[in-house]
Order: C-alpha cells, then structure tokens, then sequence
C-alpha cells in the first residue's frame, strides 16, 4: 500500500482571512474526498509571524480533518515544542487523540526562526533545555504521575498518544533515545538514524525511525501538461519556495530551498513536480521503496479548482491503476 499524504499549510501571498476561509474549506473536503479513495494522510506544519495565513495551530488543524474523517491519520509536521506550554499541548494532543481514536501523531521540533521566540517572548537560546523539559512534562501529564497538572490523563491510545522527536542532527537522536520516543528525521540520513539505534540498544528502548528516502521525488503536482502547468501555475509555487526558503538559511526539509528566486532553479531542484498520471504510475511501479506520495495541493493559494483537478488525477486515474 502506498503512503499518500495531502500537504495543507492555508498559505497564499495575500494572507487574507477569505482567502484563507476558502482554502480551508477546500482542504477539509479534499480530505473527505480522499479517504474513501486511498488517502491516507494528511500533514500540517506550524509558523507565526508569516503574514501569509500560514497555519499557526496544527493540532487545531488536525482535529478539522479528523474530526470530517474517520480513519484518516494526521501528521503534525511539526509543532515548534519551545513555544508551546507543556500541560497545554499535552491536554490538546489528549482531547484529538479521544476524539480521533488514536489517529494523531505528532512530531515536536525546536523551530529555527528566531521571530517566532521573539513574538512569544521565548528565549531562542533555551530551545533545547526547553524542548527537553517540554517532552518530560508531557510524558508525565499523560501517565498520570503528574499529579499538580489538574487534567484528565485518560487518553485513547495507550501509553499515550503517538509522538515523535523531530529534527536532523545528532542532539535529536540523543533526545528521541533519551526519552524512549520515535525518530522523525527531516531528510534522508542514514548516520543520524544509525547513532540513534545505537544509542537505544544502549538504553534497551526499541527504536522506531521515520525517515525519507534516499530520492528526493518531491511535492508531485499531477497534470495532463506538465510544461502548461509551469507557465500558468508555477508562479504559486515560486511563492511558496521562495517565501520558505527564505525562512532558513539551510535545507532543513525536503521542502526547503534556501535562496532559491526564479522558477527555473525550483523545476531543477526537484522539490516540486509537474507529472502527468502515466509519468507517476510508472515512477511508482518502477519503484522498489517509492516512500511517501506526497501532494501539496492547495500550495501558495493555488486556485481550488486547479488543486481539485490534480486530487482528482490522483484519487481516479492513479491510484486504481496501482490497485
């Protein structure tokens, strides 16, 4: 079975509220649509401070698909651990994990703009040490050892809900071992994955890694032309790439260009695809390992009905031929 995952941020360049109203709508139903029909994830991100609309609660988020599907799982790719309060996040992942029976799975990272510690009056410097006391409480408020937190710490899913420690550098792994949690690593590496599984034998914690694979196949974008596609959609995504990417000046994903600025250099990076249904059937089939089918189709403001016609290319054409 392939993993297929609809990407949803709410972003556009306008950043404004009917827009953003319009996109969400759009997401929910792409999400209800696609579950009958071999969907099986959808991902949320967070940021702040975008002025773009960009989704600021993920885990808010996650409950909106959740809460329209029913076996359905959400991703939270991730939420930025040092601005959230403990206890907070701990009751918020809770409740959606009650509601959802289980289908939240949430990745925490320490977040890399400092406008966002700045905004939430976070010290930028203390990510780490809060990051450590953040997961600790958590564990604790879902066990119920923590008896001052004063919330109800019965959860569907047993010992507590799915989560996961995110990121792509050896302090990560030492972290995710350290507390007993998954791995979630942010690009394909294979030496961050293995310190990790030596750092669990060490400590007798079963080690569970999630990483992509070795091929980068990016964001596939479906479409009869591919070469129409870039001249009259690419700009949406030339948004998106360059507003990302400006955010780091490092690939701390498979989504990150840094500096990247015309259309050319993001067609040539391969982080995001125009591919026809035939193209795509035969990647897949050619394929020994494929990963994640990752779809992002609503990206930069795309216009809904454009996005539509590459889900439906996906749901109908794709995916039985894969059946």
């Amino acid at each position: 079975m392939i993993l297929t995952v609809l990407r949803f941020n709410f972003g556009s360049p306008e950043g404004d509220p009917r827009t953003q109203s319009k996109l969400i709508g759009a997401a929910l139903e792409m999400a209800q649509w696609g579950e009958s029909r071999g969907i099986t994830t959808v991902s949320v991100d967070e940021h702040h401070a975008t002025g773009h609309g960009w989704s600021c609660n993920p885990i808010m988020a996650a409950s909106m698909f959740l809460a329209r599907t029913s076996t359905l799982i959400a991703s939270v790719d991730c939420a930025l651990g040092p601005l959230w309060h403990p206890v907070r996040l701990a009751e918020d992942i809770a409740l959606v994990d009650n509601m959802s029976h289980g289908r939240l799975h949430t990745t925490v990272g320490l977040g890399y703009r400092t406008v966002e510690f700045e905004l939430m009056g976070v010290e930028y410097a203390e990510r780490g040490p809060l990051m450590d006391e953040l997961v600790a409480r958590m564990l604790s408020v879902w066990s119920g050892a923590d008896a001052d937190a004063g919330v109800c710490t019965g959860t569907w899913t047993r010992p507590h809900p799915p989560l996961y420690i995110g990121g792509g550098v050896r302090a990560t792994a030492r972290r995710a071992a350290r507390f007993g949690l998954p791995l979630s690593l942010a690009d394909h590496l294979p030496d961050i994955a293995d310190y990790y599984r030596q750092l669990c034998a060490e400590a007798g914690v079963q080690p569970f890694v999630l990483m992509p694979g070795p091929s980068n196949r990016g964001m596939i974008y479906l479409h009869e032309d591919p070469e129409q596609a870039w001249a009259e959609l690419g700009d949406y995504i030339l948004w998106e790439a360059i507003t990302y990417g400006g955010w780091s000046a490092q690939g701390r994903s498979l989504m990150h260009l840094p500096g990247v600025q015309t259309l050319d250099e993001v067609r040539a990076s391969g982080r995001y695809r125009f591919v026809t249904p035939d193209q795509l059937i035969a990647e897949l089939r050619g394929a020994d390992q494929y990963g994640p089918l990752v779809m992002h189709p609503l990206v930069g403001g795309m216009p809904v009905e454009e996005a539509w016609k590459s889900v439906h290319l996906l749901t109908d054409t794709v995916l039985p031929a894969l059946a």
